[in-house]
């Protein structure tokens, strides 16, 4: 990089650095976990935008249609169909409980067991989620800056972990929102000076794009995009039926977005915060598909792999865009980092501590909080360096990351719906489905990349419902449950 792209990458660090502990100066002691449930839903909807796009997005995206196309885009309209369910049932359901962590709904449908079991995979899958973030980001900084791959996730992962330790959900949040102008800014950089590069017009460029490949399944038309059969590796319905899984356990089950929702000052907050998730994040992916297509119909050799490209297309950014799409991309990785980061102890402390009290935490649960999250930070780094041994980036979400989170989706569903399923069939379901899950997502190949969420969530739902089947005594849920879940007292 030159010296203009490396004083803008470390200027954007060290605003990044100096903005949150201005935000902890402001609010020395405060809510670490929930910011006093005061949260507006602009700063709610683009801190879960940013949080589930991360680094993966940002390099897998473009990679992926410059490699095999637009076929991605059969998940784009889950965006909006997936917010039917969640809007109007999950969001209302969660809010009203006032809870820390989502999980504690488990304990009081089931039992503490069940509670413990979907806690301690939360920690594990977005553990795997931060170090697939980190291994992302030095992947393509590694090539475009010239530093080295350990150094940059060491990097990345310690300025997210700093400024989480020192300000919590409040500042994660706030920094969140600046990240996403980083990161919509270097896109958008990126790819007017991309847009421009191929010819001297549209024609040219469509012609190009078409040749490289970059536009199918559409042109040429490829059939097999609308078939069945569950070994095709992208199709219209597994886009569509798998994705809409994937970001129903997001949306609804996942603690490090849910845990926004209970940021919100009230319900209308929350679900105008989810919507404009929607609209940002739909905005990034189009901006991102341009970018691919740009590349791929441009002047990189066309012989490289996708990621080698994107690379060498950011190397020949003129004008310091080169250090702003850098800073892009190491704002999705600190944006999925810090917001990891809180919500497992948040997770961690609440649900196996069982940290009690007001939402203030004292100096010593401070001190803790931070300690912690120094712990859960070189855990995620130290993964990070073997989590490439699972495939490219875009199979990685797929199969691992989307896939081993779904056993989260099947006990929130049952413990929402099914008045059969009791605790013991819960817990022994629940370890069945997390065992098969991850030993599907890990060693299964072929199966079509959106279908192991599918293939997992059924798998769990399955075991719970036999489990608890298999045994004499049903506990359904008691007019006790049922007051605590639409009660605004829970704890």
């Amino acid at each position: 990089m030159t010296g203009l792209d490396t004083s803008i990458l470390l200027f954007y660090v060290a605003g990044i650095l100096a903005f949150s502990y201005r935000l902890h100066r402001r609010h020395p002691t405060q809510d670490v976990f929930l910011a006093g449930r005061t949260m507006g839903w602009f700063p709610i909807g683009l801190s879960v935008m940013i949080t589930l796009f991360s680094a993966v997005n940002f390099v897998a995206f473009p990679a992926e249609i410059i490699e095999h196309g637009l076929y991605v885009w059969a998940a784009l309209p889950v965006f909006v169909l997936v917010a039917i369910p969640v809007t109007r049932l999950f969001i209302p359901f969660f809010h009203r409980m006032q809870l820390t962590s989502v999980y504690a709904y488990l304990e009081h449908r089931f039992d503490r067991r069940v509670r413990l079991l979907a806690a301690g995979l939360f920690i594990f899958w977005r553990l795997c989620w931060m170090a697939t973030a980190l291994y992302a980001t030095a992947q393509l900084l590694s090539v475009v800056t010239g530093l080295s791959h350990t150094l940059l996730i060491i990097v990345a992962g310690g300025v997210a972990a700093f400024y989480t330790a020192i300000g919590g959900i409040r500042t994660v949040m706030w920094t969140d929102v600046i990240q996403f102008v980083i990161l919509l800014t270097g896109i958008g950089g990126a790819f007017w000076i991309a847009w421009g590069a191929p010819g001297p017009g549209w024609n040219d460029f469509w012609a190009q794009a078409r040749i490289s490949g970059a536009l199918q399944p559409f042109a040429p038309f490829d059939p097999e995009f609308l078939s069945w059969r569950p070994t095709v590796r992208i199709t219209l319905w597994s886009g569509l039926i798998g994705t809409f899984v994937a970001f129903l356990t997001r949306y609804g089950a996942d603690q490090m977005v849910v845990q926004r929702y209970f940021t919100a000052r009230n319900l209308d907050a929350a679900v105008r915060g989810f919507w404009w998730n929607i609209l940002a994040a739909l905005t990034a992916l189009l901006l991102l598909s341009a970018l691919g297509l740009a590349i791929a119909a441009g002047p990189v050799d066309d012989t490289l792999p996708a990621m080698a490209r994107l690379g060498a297309f950011a190397k020949g950014l003129p004008f310091g865009l080169t250090g702003l799409l850098a800073a892009g991309l190491l704002a999705a990785t600190m944006s999925s980092i810090d917001s990891g980061l809180n919500s497992c102890l948040a997770s961690w402390m609440t649900d196996f501590e069982g940290r009690t009290g007001g939402p203030a935490i004292n100096w010593r649960q401070e001190r803790r909080y931070r300690t912690l999250v120094a712990v859960l930070a070189v855990s995620a780094i130290l993964l990070a360096f073997v989590v490439g041994r699972a495939g490219d980036l875009f199979s990685i979400v797929n199969r691992v990351i989307n896939g081993v989170g779904s056993p989260l989706l099947a006990l929130i569903l049952l413990a929402m719906f099914s008045r059969a399923c009791n605790a013991r069939g819960a817990w022994i379901g629940g370890w069945v489905g997390i065992l098969a899950s991850v030993t599907i997502s890990f060693s299964w190949d072929g199966l079509a990349l959106h279908y192991y969420a599918v293939v997992n969530l059924l798998i769990t739902i399955l075991a719970c419902r036999l489990a608890a089947a298999s045994t004499r005594r049903q506990d359904p849920v008691t007019p006790e449950q049922l007051t605590w879940m639409f009660s605004t007292n829970g704890t």
